[in-house]
């Protein structure tokens, strides 16, 4: 294993370690002498803060001309913490770009270095309060301070190059070349010069800067009070300089937002300069008490806030621009058409010499393109109800495109050889009618071919699958159709009942319960 793959479980690590040294008993204790309302008053730490940042970042928005409403950056904030949270080192926060895009209707790089720089004064504020911790706490460690002053040195340094226009684009392109950026090179190279529009001077990034510092400082007087409720006596200065310091060594990549490196940095630091002794059980109790309110709540509530904003109740419209992002983001994966088409191949029937092949839910016609590709012999006809989606298939492939539905295909009776429908069944209304429809049309011994989105899929998956189909330049009206698919999909087993129920006898079957689709062959007797 790779030491990059485990770098953000150290702290983690750590944590367990401490745990195992520590009473949990007199964790328990700690937690069960607080009373509930002060706990309850506690939680509501973060709401100031969170609208401090907002504030910021609304100038900042201004500044490079991203128009966004105060409501929305706030909803904005909340979906980085979650995406945050569920990624190591909390890189799938900046994935909060892609959902600033959408509502800003501004370039995708010009949104990313708007986040890179508050993000990045967020963080130098933090450096400059923890360099005075270190400072302070010199004589002790002076190690701390030199590395502090060490990191300043290269976050200024890469500033002033990577804002630079005439430096830094040359090293700018060579990243997005990368094998990781692969599939969206040419959006991101062609827009490369956004990055760099209305990046905001530096008399510009003051107000954000003392505002990013003042949040730092409003965190650190709420955590002094709250560290009252677990016996904690340290001078108030101290404290402050203190958990600056640790919040930035917990800032390093190798756990879970801090968790573990700030636990033991703390614990050697209170200890020293407590006017009363501290037990280990107070610290950690205290440091796990503020990690769930100021980062584990707000990932929950933004959890709550992605989910509402990726489930709501927009039905997909078939204009110009969203079948072109339809069709743009299909082509990036052939080899699905490909091995459907030579399945279509395989379950023709070899008496035809010209098989009759219905493609039902046509859509921009890629894969009535690859079956032409494969059978030029075959007469194919595209069944779609978008006129939009017919007309991207008249001109990818050679067919014939008819207006219809799956449950009303006007074709003849026993007219067609193969009818392939490729993840079209979980918007048809009428199931049941639309596979009686299908035995309709097909001849005697006819195959219909089924590829179809599984309801038993992990949850979970699909939100991976989402932020991939996002990171391929989908866009979220055709990332939100594909996995809104998965409401109204079916299981396996209920597919198989539905093909026997209306006459079909099942010839071939891939895919399980754990699979994200399947595909089942029927034959009509």
């Amino acid at each position: 294993m790779k030491i990059k793959k485990i770098l953000p479980f150290i702290g983690l690590i750590v944590l367990i370690v401490i745990f195992f040294k520590l009473d949990i008993g007199k964790i328990a204790d700690i937690f069960s002498s607080i009373k509930p309302v002060y706990s309850l008053i506690c939680f509501f730490a973060v709401i100031p803060i969170v609208l401090l940042v907002n504030i910021e970042w609304q100038i900042l928005l201004k500044k490079q001309k991203i128009k966004v409403s105060f409501w929305y950056s706030l909803k904005n904030i909340f979906i980085g913490y979650f995406y945050g949270f569920i990624t190591p080192g909390g890189v799938g926060a900046y994935t909060r770009s892609l959902y600033l895009q959408e509502e800003s209707k501004s370039s995708l790089l010009n949104c990313l270095s708007n986040i890179i720089i508050f993000n990045t004064i967020d963080y130098f504020a933090l450096l400059l309060l923890g360099a005075i911790g270190a400072f302070y706490l010199s004589s002790n460690y002076p190690y701390i301070l030199l590395t502090i002053i060490f990191v300043i040195f290269v976050v200024v340094a890469l500033i002033l190059f990577f804002f630079r226009n005439d430096k830094s684009k040359k090293v700018f392109m060579r990243i997005i070349r990368l094998r990781i950026f692969t599939t969206l090179k040419d959006k991101l190279e062609n827009s490369v010069d956004s990055f760099y529009e209305d990046l905001p001077r530096f008399n510009d990034i003051i107000i954000p800067f003392v505002l990013s510092t003042s949040g730092w400082i409003l965190k650190y007087f709420e955590l002094y009070f709250i560290s009252k409720l677990f016996m904690i006596d340290i001078p108030f200065a101290s404290f402050i300089l203190l958990f600056a310091v640790a919040d930035v060594i917990a800032s390093v990549p190798i756990s879970v937002y801090g968790l573990g490196t700030r636990e033991i940095t703390l614990i050697t630091m209170f200890s020293e300069f407590s006017s009363t002794t501290i037990s280990y059980e107070q610290i950690v109790s205290f440091s796990l008490f503020v990690f769930v309110i100021f980062w584990f709540v707000p990932s929950v509530f933004g959890g709550a806030i992605t989910f509402f904003e990726s489930n709501k109740t927009k039905k997909f419209i078939f204009s110009k621009e969203n079948v072109k992002r339809f069709e743009d983001y299909m082509k990036k994966y052939p080899e699905l058409y490909e091995k459907l088409a030579f399945l279509v191949k395989r379950n023709i029937p070899r008496s035809s010499q010209e098989p009759v092949i219905v493609d039902l839910g046509v859509g921009p016609g890629l894969l009535s393109k690859k079956i032409s590709d494969i059978l030029p012999d075959a007469k194919i006809y595209g069944v779609d109800p978008s006129e939009e989606m017919l007309k991207l298939a008249e001109k990818n492939a050679e067919l014939q495109t008819i207006k219809g539905t799956s449950d009303c295909i006007p074709l003849e009776d026993n007219s067609a050889d193969v009818i392939v429908s490729r993840f079209n069944l979980t918007y048809w209304d009428k199931p049941v009618d639309s596979f009686k429809e299908i035995y309709r049309v097909l001849k005697p011994g006819g195959r219909f071919i089924l590829e179809a989105l599984n309801r038993d899929f992990s949850k979970w998956m699909l939100l991976l699958i989402k932020l991939h189909m996002l990171s391929k330049g989908s866009g979220f009206a055709v990332a939100r159709y594909h996995i809104n698919g998965y409401k109204t999909a079916y299981s396996i087993r209920n597919i198989e009942r539905l093909f026997k129920s209306t006459g079909f006898k099942i010839s071939y079957r891939e895919g399980d319960e754990k699979d994200w689709k399947f595909i089942i062959v029927g034959v009509k007797h």
